[in-house]
């Protein structure tokens, strides 16, 4: 989710370094049209199905719930699913990676709730209690849900595993950051669990919805007996783990007898682990591999073109609540101003980067992806207007903006190996010299990054966020939030973070994230870029696939002989 202290936001920065830095800015000439598919599923309405080729602007999107099986017996099969590296460990808790959650999410281990459909429904419990007065949520168990190792799940396992969070810290301070009002998780009888809060807070089910549920019996594990645990995972979802070849693949098989007509279909999924992007989209042609999350950026679109796809292949975009912002040192001069920022806002031309550097696959944003407002466009004049009348003046006349006699120089910090960033830096670098700033481009390792942006050794940095549709904004933009390095604070901002958390279930929130996203957009305590798509390759033979943004759902995939 970018990069600061906490290492869920380091975790997903790291990701979007590897993607950026394999981006070529000379390789693209022109947009290719790409051609409409048939009843796609559209945010507005419409059809059910797929978004498959078809520009990312028109907002398709999976359906959340997987479509009913088209034959009447789609029992068997092998689904390969692409794995773009190694992970170090399979356990969730330990560590936020994508590279975790895409083998166990919702296959080996559940959640609690699941969030679809902006509603809560049904996963791991079966149903649940909130108090009268707010502060006591009480869970009650599937009931027959038991490990795969064929154990009893019980309320004991819901409480090591939130006891271990509201532990926790460091690796785990995300998961952690979600509990805030949770005070501790009691045992009941009758396979149920009673989550005590300091205060009422919906958010508490929504974290329920992204914290799996891991056995007692492994989290009271310490040293290598645990290290060998996140090796072996055992969970209670539709699929169990068989085997790992390290640099080759994981295996998952059914975990319980076929249920016709209730999935899971598959007999097994297979994480083909390959770092080379180029080769695996080689092996995904050849068939060896069903799913290719993502197509890297380099080879879109003339490696995907309809004609080296042939019959067998389908290019899909997916549309991910992933998006990348500018963070500002408000205690570093005039970047406290927001007039200042938004200047430099306006100064960051996204619609031309967006085509000619991201080739279609970055939409420009104004605020975060859960709320609507539109993107500062690209206007010099308006900016040099803000600066004038927020006082910063070239005062000597040698063409530099100064503030007492001090001529304002900004240094920008990139991810080194960036090439796509570092091309739109130098555009940026070049319109703001146009409007009297200077601007100097460092690029660090991911390492440095953390350091500086510790100890608040930088004026501007480029991070990137792994957000929710329904995500709970205070952990990235309250004032102890992830973003506490930028030095905002905001009363307002705190009252409309209060009534996010005050509002009774996800449709009720969603105005109140609006109230959120216009101010933040308003006030630009940071400077939103894009919201980033994701071009996919999925094998036609491959049915069932559902999901939000880029998390694929497998639980009801099958597939053609």
């Amino acid at each position: 989710m970018g990069i600061c202290r906490p290492q869920a936001l380091r975790a997903a920065f790291l990701t979007l370094l590897a993607a950026l830095a394999c981006v070529a800015c000379t390789r693209h000439h022109g947009n290719p049209r790409r051609p409409a598919a048939p009843a796609p599923q559209r945010e507005d309405g419409g059809a059910p199905g797929a978004h498959r080729s078809i520009r990312p602007s028109a907002g398709v999107k999976l359906p959340e719930i997987a479509p009913r099986p088209s034959r009447p017996d789609p029992y068997g099969g092998t689904l390969h699913v692409h794995l773009e590296a190694e992970p170090p460990h399979l356990n969730p808790l330990e560590d936020q990676l994508q590279v975790i959650q895409r083998v166990v999410g919702n296959l080996v281990y559940e959640t609690l709730i699941e969030c679809r459909e902006n509603q809560y429904r049904p996963g791991l419990a079966e149903s649940w209690e909130v108090s009268a007065d707010g502060e006591r949520i009480t869970v009650k168990l599937r009931s027959g849900a038991r490990w795969h190792d064929d154990r009893v799940v019980s309320g004991v396992d819901v409480q090591a595993t939130f006891e271990l969070l509201l532990r926790a810290g460091g690796r785990q301070s995300l998961l952690h950051a979600m509990l805030e009002e949770v005070e501790g998780v009691d045992v009941l009888p009758e396979r149920a669990a009673r989550f005590r809060l300091r205060r009422p807070s919906d958010l508490v089910l929504r974290a329920l919805c992204e914290i799996p549920i891991l056995p007692a019996e492994i989290l009271r594990k310490t040293g290598s007996a645990l290290t060998q645990s996140g090796r072996q995972p055992v969970g209670t979802g539709p699929f169990r783990f068989a085997s790992w070849e390290h640099g080759k693949r994981i295996r998952l098989v059914r975990s319980r007898p076929a249920e016709r007509p209730q999935p899971p279909f598959l007999d097994e999924i297979v994480f083909e682990i390959d770092g080379d992007g180029s080769r695996a989209l080689v092996r995904t042609r050849r068939g060896e591999i069903d799913i290719l999350p993502h197509v890297l950026d380099v080879l879109y679109p003339d490696q995907v073109a309809p004609a080296t796809l042939r019959d067998s292949l389908e290019l899909w975009w997916l549309t991910p609540d992933r998006y990348s912002f500018i963070v500002p040192n408000h205690r570093r001069g005039p970047l406290g101003d927001a007039r200042f920022r938004q200047a430099l806002s306006l100064l960051w031309d996204r619609a031309r980067f967006a085509d000619e550097v991201h080739h279609d696959l970055a939409r420009p944003i104004g605020a975060p992806t859960f709320a609507q407002a539109p993107p500062d466009p690209f206007d010099r004049t308006q900016a040099i207007a803000l600066l004038e009348a927020a006082g910063f003046r070239d005062s000597d006349g040698d063409g530099v903006r100064d503030v007492g006699g001090v001529p304002i120089r900004l240094t920008l910090l990139l991810p080194s190996g960036a090439r796509s960033l570092t091309a739109e830096a130098r555009g940026f670098a070049l319109d703001l010299r146009r409007a009297g700033l200077l601007l100097d481009t460092v690029a660090v390792d991911a390492g440095n990054l953390q350091a500086r942006l510790d100890r608040g050794d930088f004026d501007l940095a480029t991070l990137t966020w792994d957000g929710r549709r329904d995500e709970d904004p205070r952990l990235l933009f309250a004032s102890q939030g992830q973003l506490n390095f930028i030095g905002y604070r905001s009363e307002h901002l705190q009252s409309l973070l209060e009534q996010v958390r005050l509002a009774p279930g996800p449709s009720a929130r969603v105005p109140a994230l609006q109230r959120v996203g216009e101010w933040l957009a308003s006030e630009r305590p940071v400077i939103f870029l894009y919201r980033h798509d994701v071009s996919a390759l999925v094998a036609k033979r491959v049915h069932g696939l559902a999901g939000v943004g880029d998390r694929l759902d497998l639980r009801s995939v099958w597939v053609d002989p």
